[in-house]
């Protein structure tokens, strides 16, 4: 009896007890092999999930759909002036290697004395692409056998993290490690790599012990799959779920890739710190910028050194932290020699060796370090909101941008010995871009990056000087003038704002003391002259139409004819590309396309800015600048090709240039902003010159023989001294382009014996 109830317990015998348990022990079975079935049954599920991600990956690229930024693809074209050993160097840097190669490669290349032959891997274009070569140029390009006019490279990938520099990276084979270094990194970080298959149960057990008996987690353990599946897929957070993912992800891997492949893809990845501004990425790359060697070239104690530095960058740094960096390396040799790969004896000498470091050069060998900041900034601005950004895919032409660098350079190294005398040298800009789509195409924002990180293509502002006055004869035009309308060449004083005066004075003092076509004004650069059809236009409506244009707004004063107002030589460049592109204003453009491939179906946005037939006649005019004015020096040096362009001069030397496909702006100045001394024509166009040579040479397409002609402009032959219609009697014949409306209605009646006639163009 308990609390008033009473309870009665029926008591189950041992012999009762037993006959439970067996009717038991079959449901208990099912139940776990149930367990069992949907355990494997999710595991396989888990599995296929996986792998789906990796051959997504494989499919679509595995070098060129990881996060980054990544150049324009380079083309091939026939006629392209190209040797065999420069493509072999950017099929490296685009991820093709020599011999054969499995997916993980953008393809493979074999090369003769005059023939490449590139094995892509991509499976939407050609099987097999001949590129025959004679001397230094494309002969013949062929796809599966026939023959084809151009062939696109997967795209080079600038940097890994868009906030850092990069070097000049080129992808690695397994067979271009030097053994030395390969078995300094198996040493140290995964003895067993070519044992197990992507996932040590060993290695994961030995790591488990270390952290029980440690209170600091998260030691060892990963094998070098798990390594480049982490560095390659996934967050850097620490939670089981992502550690799962890498293990399953690593298994998968390597049921598609070669143990050879996935060890060249780790040594092609990893991370390898940072020198100066430059992050280190991969074992090609650290060798140059740590050691300034090749990888062959490197010693046992380096390639320890950098297998070293391997399981944290920073920490092991042999440029930041000596004394860690050469502990390190002692715990590298230690355990290559227990591998059995090196003797005692070599371990003593090697680990005696004093770090000793090449000089930091790594900024003047990175990658276009001003466009990289430039497209940085652009991706801030423009993908602040929008989350995470995977893939950049920019503008950037890098055999453009070599040739951007080197033709500063050259001129520069010119202008230093005339400048020798002072304590600062003059710096230099160039920008070149596309003036129908608006993308950039290179960019060189001073002379040493290094000394100066200053961007002046971006945001210095200076005076444009001459460079200015396309625009000012541009409204003109638009506002009727015609390009044979005669203006006085002599010293004049021009009142404005009723009760001021202005007094300009053309370059170096000279005066041709006649009247001059409008036309002339522009070629021989004769401020008088631009001042006076600036004021007959009306100031307001040049500076209204320069803003058009995307120049800031200049101060309504008659020196703006002149180029007072500073603009940057981005804006002076896309505001040229206006006169090329049929009077159509198009936007600078660094970033193609975010995390899908770049497509050629998006039409950039435009704005009609000026007439198709006025941005024709002034590409006329300026194209005369070449032939006989002020730009006479560049007369020839882009041969087969229609070029046109303005020299400027105010305390610093503009060429401002193009050709029917390419733009480009050359600036030359003090930062200081102290007078050059030199005209743009001897301090900028050589530059100017060199570059677009060698760039539409290294790409044809980019040329063009003409400049596209609009309807409405038809072309008469004048007496260019007075405008006229000229005769068989005029000295100085020229055929210039005019409309219906601003064509010369007179024959020239100052030379032979014929009198006046009316010419049937008559005005309207």
């Amino acid at each position: 009896m308990v609390g008033g109830l009473s309870m009665s317990i029926e008591v189950i015998s041992v012999p009762d007890r037993r006959r439970i348990r067996v009717r038991l022990l079959p449901v208990v079975v099912f139940l776990l092999l149930t367990a069992l079935a949907f355990a494997g049954d999710a595991l396989v599920r888990s599995y296929n999930f996986y792998s789906q991600i990796i051959d997504g990956r494989l499919a679509t690229g595995y070098l060129t759909s990881r996060p980054g930024l990544y150049a324009a693809p380079r083309v091939l074209q026939v006629g392209q002036k190209f040797s065999v050993e420069k493509l072999i160097a950017t099929l490296r840097r685009a991820g093709y290697i020599e011999s054969n190669a499995s997916g993980v490669w953008s393809g493979s290349f074999t090369a003769g004395a005059a023939v490449v032959e590139i094995r892509p891997n991509n499976t939407n274009v050609k099987r097999l692409v001949r590129v025959t070569f004679a001397g230094d140029e494309i002969a013949e390009l062929t796809g599966d056998g026939v023959g084809i006019d151009s062939f696109t490279l997967e795209p080079e990938i600038l940097s890994n993290d868009i906030s850092s520099k990069a070097g000049k990276r080129e992808v690695l084979a397994y067979n271009e490690i030097p053994p030395v270094l390969v078995q300094a990194i198996l040493s140290i970080e995964d003895p067993r790599f070519f044992e197990h298959s992507g996932v040590d149960v060993n290695g994961l057990a030995r790591a488990f012990i270390r952290n029980v008996s440690d209170e600091r987690m998260g030691q060892g353990g990963s094998t070098i799959t798990q390594q480049l599946v982490k560095n390659t897929y996934l967050t850097p957070e620490k939670t089981l779920r992502r550690k799962y993912a890498e293990a399953m992800l690593s298994l998968a891997l390597e049921q598609r890739l070669s143990k050879q492949d996935i060890f060249a893809l780790y040594c092609n990845e990893i991370y390898l710190g940072q020198r100066g501004a430059v992050s280190v990425r991969g074992v090609k790359e650290a060798a140059r910028v740590f050691y300034g060697k090749e990888l062959s070239q490197l010693s046992l104690a380096e390639a320890a050194t950098l297998a070293g530095m391997i399981q944290s960058p920073a920490r092991y740094s042999p440029a930041h932290h000596v004394e860690a960096a050469q502990a390190r390396r002692n715990v590298v040799l230690g355990a290559m020699q227990e591998n059995g790969w090196i003797s005692k004896e070599q371990v003593a000498a090697a680990s005696t060796q004093p770090i000793t470091l090449a000089a930091d050069r790594s900024l003047d060998n990175s990658l276009a370090p001003y466009f990289v900041d430039y497209v940085n900034r652009v991706a801030r601005s423009d993908f602040e909101t929008s989350g995470d950004v995977q893939r950049i895919y920019t503008t950037f032409a890098l055999e453009l941008q070599k040739l951007a660098e080197q033709a500063l350079k050259r001129q520069m190294d010119r202008l230093d010995k005339i400048y020798a005398s002072r304590d600062v040298k003059p710096q230099a800009a160039l920008v070149a871009l596309d003036p129908h789509t608006g993308n950039v195409l290179a960019m060189v924002g001073g002379r040493s990056y290094a000394e100066s990180q200053l961007n002046r293509v971006t945001d210095a502002y200076r005076q444009p000087g001459s460079t200015f006055k396309p625009f000012v004869y541009a409204t003109a035009l638009e506002d009727g003038m015609s390009p044979v309308q005669t203006f006085m060449d002599a010293p004049r004083e021009f009142v404005y704002d009723r009760n001021k005066t202005y007094r300009p004075a053309n370059y170096g003092g000279g005066y041709s003391m006649r009247e001059v076509t409008l036309r002339t004004a522009l070629v021989k650069s004769l401020n008088v002259v631009t001042v006076d059809v600036a004021l007959q236009t009306g100031l307001a409506r040049i500076a209204n139409l320069a803003t058009r244009f995307g120049l800031p707004k200049p101060e309504r004063y008659p020196a703006l004819a002149l180029g007072t107002e500073e603009v940057t030589p981005l804006q002076l460049a896309t505001a040229y590309s206006v006169f090329v592109n049929g009077g159509l204003r198009i936007y600078p453009k660094v970033i193609a396309s975010v995390s899908e491939p770049p497509g050629t179906h998006n039409l950039p946005p435009t704005e009609q800015v000026i007439s198709p037939t006025t941005s024709y006649m002034i590409t006329n005019m300026l194209a005369a600048v070449i032939d006989r004015g002020t730009a006479r020096k560049a007369r020839g040096v882009v041969p087969g090709t229609a070029i046109a362009g303005k020299t400027g001069t105010s305390r610093d030397g503009w060429f401002i240039g193009y050709s029917p496909n390419l733009v480009c702006a050359v600036w030359i100045g003090f930062d200081d902003n102290a007078q050059l001394g030199l005209t743009g024509a001897e301090a900028a166009l050589p530059a100017w010159a060199e570059f677009m040579k060698e760039a539409v040479a290294v790409r044809p397409d980019l040329g063009g023989t003409n400049f596209e002609c609009p309807e409405g402009i038809k072309f008469v032959e004048i007496d260019s001294a007075n405008g006229l219609i000229s005769t068989v009697w005029c000295p100085m014949r020229e055929l210039i382009a005019v409309t219906e409306r601003t064509s010369p209605h007179l024959e020239c009646y100052f030379h032979g014996n014929l009198p006046v006639r009316i010419s049937p163009f008559a005005e309207e």
